[in-house]
């Protein structure tokens, strides 16, 4: 079943599987895609051959029952949505016969961000499971924002956090976090975290020899070069720097604790390989929403 939107514009996709964090996924994507002036598009993904197939004719009145489940359930969260956020310009919905992280991936071809919930209904391994939430984060061809396990939502005005490594790719995961922040009216936070671990390790101890001072001011320097154009390019946009010397993981977390959304890039990898730590780290313990941005050439 789908409603296809009507404009060529790319939408807002939101996975969904009829537990409260999917819930609270739609309703984040649907004030998303208001504020971006972005269709909204929500997903409902499930295989219905269950049975490889190999299964008797019977099956397939099985399979038109869930997708008629899906359906419903579809419509169910979408009438929510809509009472809680009001009206919007443009909404659909899909149901997908697939997998969870594949049919996830594929859809995130033709949306300008995907939004899903971090755990599935009763702690079970769903849609919107951690491990899905993983996999989807691993090989998405779009920025994916992850909610919170629990609603950490706090009133008042709060910035957006992003994690800078002083690359050339930061231009991708700065667009997107300036962009957040100029959409919410709010300061960005620019966290660039450092560790010399290799030299650290072979001093066994903090050591006289090293001006860890210099050091500290070297990367203060890279990071105000790194955010410099962008206060150029939105200049209603507040941007703070901030540097630490620990574990980037870490640090983002820390910075996080009072942020409306945190930011950060992920490089794509093998599919056999796992998640950079950092990603990893801050998709199990992040205080607020995190905005994964892929980087480099998008998987195909």
């Amino acid at each position: 079943m789908s409603t296809a939107p009507s404009s060529s514009a790319r939408p807002v996709v939101v996975g969904v599987d009829g537990s409260d964090p999917s819930t609270a996924a739609a309703v984040y994507g649907a004030d998303l895609a208001r504020r971006r002036r972005l269709p909204l598009l929500l997903v409902h993904v499930t295989p219905w051959n269950l049975s490889g197939g190999v299964a008797p004719t019977p099956s397939a009145d099985f399979g038109r029952a869930l997708e008629e489940s899906a359906e419903g359930l579809l419509r169910t969260i979408l009438a929510e949505v809509l009472e809680r956020t009001g009206p919007l310009p443009e909404v659909s919905t899909r149901v997908l016969d697939d997998y969870p992280v594949p049919g996830l991936c594929g859809i995130s071809a033709e949306a300008a961000v995907l939004v899903l919930g971090r755990r599935g209904p009763r702690g079970l391994p769903g849609l919107m499971a951690g491990s899905t939430a993983s996999g989807v984060v691993q090989h998405a061809r779009c920025p994916v924002v992850v909610l919170p396990a629990e609603d950490t939502t706090r009133a008042g005005r709060r910035p957006v956090v992003v994690g800078v490594e002083t690359t050339p790719e930061d231009e991708q995961v700065l667009a997107f976090a300036v962009a957040e922040a100029a959409d919410r009216g709010t300061d960005l936070v620019a966290v660039h975290a450092w560790r010399e671990i290799a030299l650290e390790v072979a001093a066994g101890r903090p050591t006289p020899f090293v001006d860890w001072t210099g050091v500290a001011e070297e990367e203060q320097a890279l990071l105000a070069e790194t955010v410099a154009g962008w206060r150029d390019k939105e200049p209603d946009v507040a941007i703070r720097e901030v540097v630490v010397r620990d574990r980037p993981a870490a640090a983002l977390r820390d910075a996080a604790l009072d942020a409306e959304l945190l930011v950060v890039g992920h490089r794509h990898r093998p599919v056999l390989a796992r998640l950079g730590s950092t990603v990893h780290g801050l998709l199990h313990r992040a205080p607020c929403p995190l905005a994964v941005v892929p980087l480099g050439e998008q998987p195909r």
